[in-house]
C-alpha cells in the first residue's frame, strides 16, 4: 500500500537524523492522568500522545487545534475560518460548522467537557500537560465519545511561590503576553491567577476592493483558582475562568463552480486575483465576537479505603462570527451565525486508592445544555438560492445521565484484565429552524449500555502489550443548518462503533528508547456525518464504515543534551455500505489523510557561568486529503509539509531566556478546510509564514 513506503522513508529519515549521536541521555517518566489516577504514560493500556507544559511553550502551541501537528492520526481544521475547530481522531471526526452538533472526539479542560466547537477556540495557557486519548472513550468520566478524547490540565496553584511573564513580538504587528503568578495566600489556601493577550494588528488577506488588510487578532484569556486544603484528606478547587475574542474571520478563496449555472461562472469571474488565495476583492469584513465565562467547583476527600471526587462545572458563551463565503463583491453566503450555550454538569467519582489487585472507578454524570441559535445566510447572488434571505433560528436542549464502572484487575504480576462498563441515558428536544420553511417541535430520547474489555501483559518494566475491544456509542440529534421541508429536520440516527486495537509500550536500551505503537480495525455502523446530499446540508447516517491503522510514537535521548522524537500515522477508510446517492461504496473518510509523520529535535547547548543555548525544530507531513466523505474532487487538499524553529538563549536555572521563532519556515500555502455548500468551492487558507522573538521570566 502507498502508506507503507511512506511509513519505512519516514522511519529512515528518523534514524539518519539520530544515528551520529552518542548514546547518554535519559527518557524521563511521563505521568498522566487518562485514567483517573496519577500513571505512567507506559503503563496504560490505552494509545496516548502527552504533551508536557514546556513542549507546549516551546512549539509556540497557542490553540487547541495546534497539537495536530506533533500528534499521530490526529487532524484539526477551523469548521469557519479562523474559529470553531473541528478535531478528527483516526479518521473520525463530524464536519459540522452548525454549533448543535456534538462531535465524536471529546474535548475537556480540567475534566470539564466542551459541548461543541464552538467553546473550542480557546487559548492554551499556563498549560501543565496535554493528554490525546485514541479510540471509544466513556468508561472513565464525562460523556460519551466514538472517536476519542483530548484532555487540556491547566497549572494548579500550590503554596511555593511562582511567577512567569513571557512576551512576544513578531511580524503582522504581532503582540502577545502571557502571565502566571501564584502561591501560598495563608496556611491552609493557595492561589493561582494566569492570563494571556494576544493581538496582531495585521492581517495575512488583502481586500483589493477597497486596499485594506484583513484578518487582526485580538484574543484575551483569564483563569483564576483557589485551593483550599480542608484537611483529613479534603481539598476544595474554585476555578473561575473566562475569554473574549474579537478578531477578524478569515476570508475564503474561492475554487470552483460546481452548480454548473451561469450565476456560478459569474461568482468565480468576480474574483479578480487568480492563484493568490490571500487576496481578492471582498464585500464585507467579517468578524469573530465570542464572550465566555465559567465556573468549576473540584472536591476532593482522600479516604483511606477510597476516594471521592466531585466536579461541578457551570459554562455560558455568547459567540457570533460572520463569513464572507464567497470572498467576492457579490452576496451568495454572507452569512451570520450568532447564538448562547449554557451548560450544566455535575459529575461524582469513587475510586480505590490504587495499588492493589483491583482498580476501580465507580461513577455518574448529569449533564444539560442549552443552545439559542439565530443565523442568517445572506444568498442574495447565489446560483442556487438567487435572492433568498434565511433565518435560521432555534432552541436545542440536551439532557444527558450516565453511570459508569472501570475496572482493573491483576490476575497476576503480569497479566492485568480491564472490564468496564457505561450505561447513558440522553434526551434532545429541538424547537425551530428555518423560518417560513420548515420549523418544527420534536425531541428523541436515547438509552445504550457501552463498554470495553482488555487484557495486558507485561514482560518486564520496559515492555508491555495489550489487546482491547470497546463497544462505542453517541446519540442522535438534529440539523441546525437551513432547509426547505421539515421532513428535512427529522432526527438522525445514534452511530456505534465496534473498535478492536493491540499496541505495546517499550523502553529499550537502557532507557534512552522509547517506542509505542498500536494497530487497530474499527467497525461503524450508521456513522453520523456531515455534507450536501440530495442538493441539502444536513447530518445523515452512512450505513456502514470500516477503518484500518496503525501509529507509532518514538523518542530518543541519544545525548544528554539531545531529544528526537518522531510519530507515524497510517489509515485506510473505506464506506462499505451505503443508500445515500452521494456517498458511494469505497468512499473515503473525510478528514482521514492514508499517512501522517510528524518529528521534534531539542538540542541544549552548554556555554558556561550557568548559560545555555538551546535550539527546537519541528516538521510534520500530512499526506493528501479529501475534507468530504462525498468524495468531491474539488475538496482535496494536497499533501504538504510544516515545519518550525526556534533559538533560545538563557539560565540554567530557567530565570530567563530570550528565543526568536519561526513558523511555517517554507511559507507553505495550503488549506485548513475546504468546504462545498454543492454550488460552489471554497477552501480556508491557512496561517502564512511568520517570524518573532519572546522574552521569559520566571521567579520562584
Amino acid at each position: 500500500m502507498k502508506w507503507v513506503s511512506k511509513t519505512v522513508l519516514g522511519i529512515i529519515v528518523f534514524a539518519l537524523s539520530v544515528c551520529v549521536f552518542a548514546q547518554s541521555g535519559v527518557i524521563e517518566e511521563i505521568v498522566i492522568t487518562a485514567q483517573k489516577r496519577e500513571q505512567s504514560l507506559q503503563d496504560v493500556s490505552v494509545a496516548v500522545t502527552a504533551f508536557s507544559g514546556a513542549e507546549i511553550t516551546g512549539q509556540g502551541i497557542t490553540q487547541a487545534k495546534d497539537i495536530a501537528a506533533q500528534t499521530p492520526n490526529l487532524l484539526t481544521k477551523n469548521a469557519v475560518g479562523n474559529t470553531a475547530p473541528i478535531f478528527s481522531i483516526r479518521g473520525l471526526s463530524l464536519n459540522d460548522f452548525a454549533t448543535n452538533g456534538t462531535q465524536p472526539v471529546g474535548v475537556y479542560v480540567d475534566e470539564v467537557y466542551l459541548v461543541n466547537n464552538s467553546q473550542l477556540s480557546f487559548q492554551m495557557f499556563d498549560i501543565e500537560r496535554v493528554e490525546v486519548l485514541k479510540g471509544p472513550q466513556g468508561t472513565l468520566y464525562g460523556r460519551n465519545t466514538t472517536a476519542g478524547a483530548v484532555n487540556f490540565i491547566s497549572r494548579k496553584p500550590s503554596d511555593e511561590f511562582e511567577a512567569d511573564l513571557t512576551l512576544t513580538v513578531g511580524d503582522y504587528e504581532l503582540f502577545t503576553i502571557e502571565g502566571a503568578i501564584g502561591g501560598a495566600i495563608s496556611e491552609r489556601l493557595s492561589g493561582r491567577f494566569a492570563f494571556a493577550s494576544e493581538n496582531q494588528g495585521e492581517g495575512f488577506f488583502t481586500n483589493t476592493a477597497n486596499g485594506t488588510d484583513h484578518g487582526e487578532i485580538e484574543r484575551l484569556g483569564l483563569r483564576g483558582q483557589l485551593l483550599w486544603d480542608v484537611g483529613g484528606g479534603a481539598s476544595v478547587l474554585l476555578n473561575v475562568h473566562g475569554g473574549r475574542d474579537r478578531s477578524d474571520n478569515w476570508f475564503y478563496s474561492l475554487l470552483a463552480n460546481e452548480s454548473g449555472l451561469p450565476e456560478g461562472d459569474v461568482i468565480v469571474a468576480a474574483d479578480p486575483v487568480d492563484g493568490d488565495i490571500y487576496s481578492g476583492a471582498f464585500n464585507s469584513s467579517p468578524k469573530i465576537d465570542n464572550d465566555s465565562i465559567g465556573v468549576t467547583l473540584t472536591v476532593d476527600w482522600d479516604l483511606e479505603q477510597f476516594s471521592i471526587r466531585s466536579i461541578s462545572s457551570w459554562e455560558d458563551m455568547e459567540y457570533g462570527r460572520q463569513e464572507d463565503f464567497d470572498s467576492t463583491v457579490l452576496s451568495a453566503g454572507n452569512n451570520d451565525y450568532g447564538g448562547d450555550l449554557k451548560t450544566y454538569s455535575q459529575e461524582l467519582r469513587i475510586s480505590s486508592p490504587g495499588g492493589g489487585r483491583w482498580d476501580w472507578i465507580l461513577g455518574v454524570f448529569y449533564g444539560v445544555d442549552d443552545l439559542d441559535e439565530a443565523d442568517v445566510f445572506d444568498e442574495t447572488d447565489h446560483p442556487f438560492f438567487l435572492d433568498l434571505v434565511l433565518d435560521e433560528v432555534y432552541n436545542q436542549e440536551t439532557t444527558s445521565v450516565a453511570v459508569y464502572s472501570h475496572n482493573e484487575v491483576y490476575l497476576t504480576d503480569n497479566w492485568k484484565l480491564t472490564a468496564a462498563v457505561r450505561y447513558t441515558d440522553e434526551e434532545r428536544t429541538f424547537t425551530g429552524g428555518t423560518l417560513g420553511f420548515a420549523e418544527v417541535d420534536n425531541e428523541v430520547s436515547y438509552s445504550e449500555v457501552t463498554g470495553r474489555a482488555g487484557i495486558d501483559y507485561t514482560f518486564s518494566e520496559d515492555l508491555m502489550v495489550y489487546a482491547n475491544y470497546s463497544r462505542g456509542y453517541k446519540s442522535g440529534g438534529f440539523t441546525g443548518f437551513f432547509v426547505f421541508v421539515p421532513e428535512e429536520k427529522d432526527p438522525y440516527n445514534p452511530e456505534f462503533i465496534n473498535a478492536y486495537e493491540i499496541g505495546f509500550k517499550s523502553d529499550l536500551a537502557n532507557g534512552l528508547l522509547r517506542v509505542n505503537g498500536a494497530a487497530f480495525y474499527y467497525d461503524y455502523e450508521d456513522l453520523q456525518a456531515f455534507a450536501g446530499v440530495d442538493g441539502f446540508f444536513r447530518i445523515f447516517n452512512v450505513n456502514e464504515v470500516e477503518v484500518f491503522g496503525a501509529e507509532l510514537d518514538l523518542w530518543w535521548a541519544p545525548a544528554a543534551s539531545l531529544d528526537i522524537k518522531a510519530g507515524v500515522g497510517l489509515l485506510d477508510t473505506e464506506v462499505t455500505e451505503s443508500t445515500l446517492p452521494d456517498v458511494a461504496v469505497g468512499n473515503k473518510l473525510g478528514n482521514a489523510p492514508d499517512f501522517q509523520f510528524n518529528t521534534s529535535l531539542s538540542y541544549v547547548l552548554p556555554v558556561g557561568n550557568g548559560y545555555s543555548l538551546s535550539a527546537l525544530f519541528t516538521a510534520s507531513y500530512q499526506d493528501d486529503v479529501n475534507y468530504s466523505i462525498t468524495g468531491n474532487p474539488n475538496q482535496v487538499q494536497d499533501a504538504y509539509w510544516l515545519a518550525n524553529g526556534r533559538l533560545s538563549f538563557g539560565a540554567d536555572n530557567s530565570r530567563w531566556s530570550v528565543s526568536i521563532w519561526a513558523r511555517n519556515l517554507t511559507d507553505e500555502e495550503y488549506f485548513g478546510e475546504i468546504f462545498s455548500d454543492g454550488a460552489l468551492a471554497v477552501g480556508f487558507p491557512a496561517a502564512r509564514r511568520t517570524f518573532g522573538a519572546a522574552v521569559n521570566l520566571h521567579w520562584e
